[in-house]
């Protein structure tokens, strides 16, 4: 016999109870998921089993922390092998040479003036290195010379005189009326009363001269070079040197560094000169040094370059291990090691580590350096002072606890 449970509602339909189970099951969990959704989120990771792995991986880089006793990024430390360089430049001359030079001569000529003809002859002319020309003077010889001779430079009459010898006296140029492009105006008077006649003048053998100095020995450049280790930790630069002069026939004497005046005026002749100068003014690598006059002769000795750099402060790492830390070490359950990693490029790396006062030294090419310290630690502060014997670039210096 089978048993048949049924309900019924007012209006004669019928609902099973197995409708109702789904819906109450439905809406249980949505209360729950409702209720793991508003949880903080602390226990919601804790409810849902979160939690131990984060533990587990927060407890791995608590103890690679703890491992680590040293990090530093320490970049590049220079080495300085001196404190102190001088920079030698050989002795030489400064002096001025006057030579009489001809700057120009002149093709014969015939100037004249008569009552209905007047002949006039301009001839120009150059001084290339008017600046350093003096005592120009202008000669000629007069074949025929009748009548009032004027001649102008560049438009000022510089001789209006008649000629009695064919062999004049040469006229001075004044340098006041002296240019580079120049031009002589020759012209004869009139014969006034003697109408009937003409004043002429035959030039021949015509030149101008002059005393032109040669001052390419009034200036020496020299080179000296700069390290950039150098460089960088200039302090203190100076200038020394011996001048052999007269200083009643000298002038004035100019000493320029890569352009810049370091010194200008008469020096101590016959003494050791000292001066400061900038260090800004030298450069890395090739650095030219001129010495120039204007007037008279020196000869400069014992020239030197001096410079001083500053103290270098190598650096220092301090760090701490406690009581712990230090038993771990001692008792062998952990090895302290050094390692410091430096740029790769090929180069010797040289160096003394000062290790709580006890010196070690490195001498390699690896780009990579590993050592035991645990004989040179100690409970406490405790430091690694890094003195080069060679340029390092180091990227990391670390000191790590490893089983």
């Amino acid at each position: 016999m089978s048993l048949h449970i049924k309900s019924k509602k007012a209006n004669g339909n019928t609902i099973t109870s197995a409708g109702g189970a789904m819906g109450f099951i439905s809406l249980m969990v949505g209360l729950i998921i409702l209720y793991i959704i508003f949880l903080p989120p602390g226990e919601r990771a804790k409810l849902l089993g979160e939690n131990e792995s984060v533990e587990e991986e927060d407890n791995v880089s608590v103890e690679t922390e703890e491992n680590v006793l040293l990090l530093e990024y320490p970049g590049r430390i220079d080495y300085l092998k001196e404190k102190e360089y001088e920079h030698d430049i050989s002795p030489f001359y400064l002096y001025k040479t006057t030579n009489a030079e001809e700057l120009d001569t002149i093709n014969p000529f015939i100037i004249r003036h008569g009552l209905f003809d007047e002949v006039i002859k301009d001839v120009p002319f150059k001084i290339s290195d008017l600046k350093n020309t003096e005592n120009v003077l202008l000669s000629f010889t007069a074949k025929k010379y009748n009548g009032l001779l004027t001649i102008k430079l560049n438009d000022v009459n510089i001789f209006e005189s008649e000629i009695t010898t064919s062999n004049p006296k040469p006229i001075k140029l004044k340098k006041d009326y002296l240019e580079e492009d120049n031009m002589l105006e020759f012209s004869v008077s009139g014969t006034g009363a003697k109408f009937w006649s003409t004043n002429i003048y035959s030039l021949d053998d015509i030149r101008i001269v002059g005393d032109v100095a040669d001052i390419s020995r009034q200036e020496s450049k020299n080179i000296f070079f700069i390290s950039e280790n150098e460089k960088l930790n200039l302090e203190i630069a100076k200038l020394r040197f011996l001048p052999q002069c007269k200083p009643e026939d000298v002038g004035k004497l100019d000493i320029l560094i890569n352009y810049q005046n370091v010194f200008s005026g008469v020096p101590d002749c016959g003494g050791i000169n000292v001066y400061s100068f900038s260090t800004n003014v030298l450069y890395t690598g090739d650095n030219n040094i001129v010495f120039k006059t204007d007037k008279g002769s020196y000869l400069i000795e014992q020239i030197k370059v001096q410079t001083s750099l500053r103290e270098l402060i190598y650096p220092t790492y301090y760090f701490e291990i406690n009581e712990t830390t230090i038993e771990k070490i001692k008792g062998d359950t952990y090895d302290a090691v050094l390692s410091i990693e430096f740029v790769d490029d090929k180069k010797n790396k040289e160096m003394n580590l000062n290790i709580n006062n006890r010196m070690t030294s490195v001498d390699t090419e690896e780009a990579k350096y590993l050592k035991k310290i645990d004989d040179y630690l100690r409970e406490g502060n405790n430091f690694i002072k890094i003195e080069p014997l060679s340029m390092l670039d180091i990227i990391e210096l670390k000191v790590e606890l490893e089983k």
